[in-house]
């Protein structure tokens, strides 16, 4: 028997081919579409969109970073939209989330109602906007849109605008607007390397900690591309964030722990031998991070940094350009800033300890979350904010990893201030609350089928 051998593709053939592949392209491109116009069909879901794009002052205030944007304008229609609908249909019920972070922007406005002359209300209001985002996520889970994708599209797409600034082939948006020249990668969504990194911890322990024990199928793929751009970003801290949320990750699904400890042990120490002994853009900032110059540039500030009993900003010798020589520079502008604060802290009535300084009173920056916090919003503001984190925290395995990695983010850096960071906690926020929602409606139902059996 002759052996079977296949016919050459025809002229036609290759035709009905293309055609095929044609109409198939045409196809899904149809469907993209579609969900695309679906997606922006409805009003509460566009804040989602605002995550996606850059942020640019459309009138800027002086002294500040921010000012009214397109964010503020979508944002005010949504929220618009959302309490006349809740007036048309006399729902007046406030969720567990909503209701704890309406007495926080309470008690940081009661702050700022006490300091009226050096405090800025605006800072205390951004938490309505964040949680606009809050009922985005709920919508997002009822128009049955996969939560997972947006956050992998947030992530490939800032990745890839990290990877293509590394390499020299795109600015950056600040707030004035476009820039050619990025000094560090920032990706898209962030006007800052150390917001990208946070934004990326969380997007991160969004993607890979939501299935509820169940392991995540490309989480190394997602893990190292996550890494990678994060390290071009050069953000110690939410570089390091990552390498934890990543140990918590395949801690909770090793088969056995104590090989999983000594295989950890090997990973982390030749990671800190590569990043210690290869030349790298992270080892260039941090090469005099552990200098004992530091040490002794610390004590010079502290004798240096005039006490002053009210902030009135900070005094000159703050700016990069300002740092001995040998000593890392980002510690010395955060020393500088951090002995300020607290020096006027220990000089300051005892109400200041009760109610702070008032929201916005440091200025833009501070690059200390914590310290920022305790000063400007007191003891009780400090305390009402850590509720609202841990009324998150309660709702589902990817909040717990989202808010440690947003409480790590902000020992360095003003994370709660940071608009596309807290704007993606709220969301999560928001599907965790409607997912469960839908869980125990469908466990009601089932209940009752069975009773009626």
């Amino acid at each position: 028997m002759p052996p079977l051998t296949t016919p050459p593709f025809s002229g036609n053939d290759r035709t009905d081919a293309a055609t095929f592949g044609a109409i198939a392209l045409a196809e899904r491109a149809y469907c993209a579409a579609e969900e695309a116009a679906s997606f922006l069909g409805r009003i509460s879901l566009w804040p989602i969109v605002l995550l996606f794009l850059p942020k640019i002052n459309l009138v800027s205030f002086g002294g500040e970073t921010a000012g009214i944007r397109l964010d503020d304008i979508v944002l005010f229609v949504v929220a618009l939209i959302l309490v006349c609908g809740w007036i048309i249909k006399l729902n007046f019920k406030i969720e567990a989330i909503p209701r704890v972070t309406f007495i926080v922007i309470g008690l940081f406005c009661l702050s700022n109602l006490a300091n009226l002359d050096h405090s800025n209300v605006l800072y205390s209001l951004r938490l309505v906007e964040y949680l606009v985002f809050f009922w985005a996520g709920k919508s997002l889970v009822q128009s049955r849109f996969k939560f997972s994708s947006a956050v992998m599209l947030l992530i490939a797409l800032n990745c890839v605008a990290i990877v293509l600034q590394f390499c020299g082939l795109m600015g950056g948006f600040a707030a004035e607007g476009y820039s050619s020249i990025a000094e560090r990668p920032f990706g898209l969504s962030a006007n800052h390397p150390a917001e990208m990194g946070a934004l990326l911890n969380l997007a991160f322990a969004a993607l890979v900690f939501e299935r509820r024990g169940k392991a995540f199928g490309r989480f190394w793929l997602w893990c190292t591309a996550v890494a990678v751009c994060i390290f071009l970003t050069e953000s110690r801290s939410a570089l390091a964030i990552h390498f934890v949320l990543t140990w918590l990750y395949t801690y909770q699904h090793a088969k056995s722990r104590t090989s999983f400890a000594l295989k950890s042990a090997l990973v982390v120490g030749g990671l800190i031998a590569a990043l210690v002994f290869v030349p790298n853009p992270m080892r260039e900032r941090s090469s005099e991070l552990f200098a004992p110059q530091n040490v002794d540039a610390a004590r010079q500030l502290y004798d240096s940094v005039p006490a002053e009993k009210q902030f009135t900003g900070f005094a000159e010798g703050s700016e990069a350009a300002d740092a001995p020589q040998d000593v890392d520079i980002s510690a010395y502008m955060r020393g500088f800033k951090w002995i300020s604060v607290i020096k006027i802290m220990f000089t300051a009535p005892w109400v200041v300890w009760i109610l702070g300084l008032g929201p916005g009173a440091l200025g833009p920056a501070l690059d200390g979350g914590w310290l920022r916090l305790l000063a400007e919003t007191g003891i009780v503001g400090t305390f009402a904010f850590l509720f609202m984190l841990r009324k998150i925290s309660n709702l589902d395995r990817a909040c717990v990893m989202a808010v440690l990695a947003l409480a790590a983010n902000m020992v360095m850096v003003d994370s709660q201030n940071a608009y596309k960071v807290m704007a993606f906690l709220f969301l999560m926020a928001g599907v965790s609350v409607q997912r469960s929602i839908l869980e125990s409606h469908g466990r009601t139902s089932a209940a009752d089928l069975r009773e009626a059996d």
